[in-house]
Protein backbone atom coordinates (compact mmCIF):
# COMPACT_ATOMS: atom_id res chain seq x y z
CA UNK A 1 0.00 0.00 0.00
CA UNK A 2 1.40 3.35 -0.90
CA UNK A 3 1.87 5.90 1.83
CA UNK A 4 -0.54 8.19 -0.03
CA UNK A 5 -3.28 5.54 -0.09
CA UNK A 6 -2.80 4.77 3.60
CA UNK A 7 -2.99 8.42 4.58
CA UNK A 8 -6.04 8.96 2.38
CA UNK A 9 -7.87 6.01 3.98
CA UNK A 10 -6.87 7.08 7.49
CA UNK A 11 -8.26 10.56 6.83
CA UNK A 12 -11.46 9.12 5.36
CA UNK A 13 -11.85 6.85 8.40
CA UNK A 14 -11.43 9.77 10.78
CA UNK A 15 -13.94 11.93 8.87
CA UNK A 16 -16.51 9.12 8.79
CA UNK A 17 -15.98 8.41 12.51
CA UNK A 18 -16.58 12.08 13.33
CA UNK A 19 -19.69 12.10 11.11
CA UNK A 20 -21.06 9.04 12.88
CA UNK A 21 -20.49 10.62 16.28
CA UNK A 22 -22.22 13.86 15.17
CA UNK A 23 -25.15 11.87 13.83
CA UNK A 24 -25.45 9.95 17.10
CA UNK A 25 -25.98 13.24 18.97
CA UNK A 26 -29.02 14.16 16.89
CA UNK A 27 -30.39 10.66 16.14
CA UNK A 28 -30.87 7.53 18.18
CA UNK A 29 -28.12 4.95 17.76
CA UNK A 30 -30.35 2.60 15.82
CA UNK A 31 -31.45 5.24 13.31
CA UNK A 32 -30.87 4.60 9.64
CA UNK A 33 -28.45 7.55 9.45
CA UNK A 34 -26.21 6.30 12.25
CA UNK A 35 -26.30 2.70 11.03
CA UNK A 36 -25.45 3.76 7.47
CA UNK A 37 -22.51 5.83 8.74
CA UNK A 38 -21.35 2.89 10.86
CA UNK A 39 -21.50 0.52 7.88
CA UNK A 40 -19.58 3.00 5.77
CA UNK A 41 -16.96 3.33 8.51
CA UNK A 42 -16.70 -0.46 8.73
CA UNK A 43 -16.11 -0.66 4.98
CA UNK A 44 -13.34 1.95 5.12
CA UNK A 45 -11.64 0.16 8.02
CA UNK A 46 -11.92 -3.19 6.22
CA UNK A 47 -10.42 -1.67 3.07
CA UNK A 48 -7.54 -0.19 5.06
CA UNK A 49 -6.83 -3.49 6.83
CA UNK A 50 -7.08 -5.47 3.57
CA UNK A 51 -4.54 -3.19 1.92
CA UNK A 52 -2.20 -3.47 4.89
CA UNK A 53 -2.34 -7.26 4.99
CA UNK A 54 -1.93 -7.64 1.24
CA UNK A 55 0.81 -5.11 0.65
CA UNK A 56 3.99 -6.43 -0.87
CA UNK A 57 7.10 -6.13 1.26
CA UNK A 58 9.40 -3.29 0.24
CA UNK A 59 12.52 -4.35 -1.60
CA UNK A 60 15.74 -2.45 -1.07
Amino acid sequence: MSIHAAVHLQEAIERKREEMIRLSFSNHLQSKEVIDASKSLDNLINEYLYLQVNQKPATN
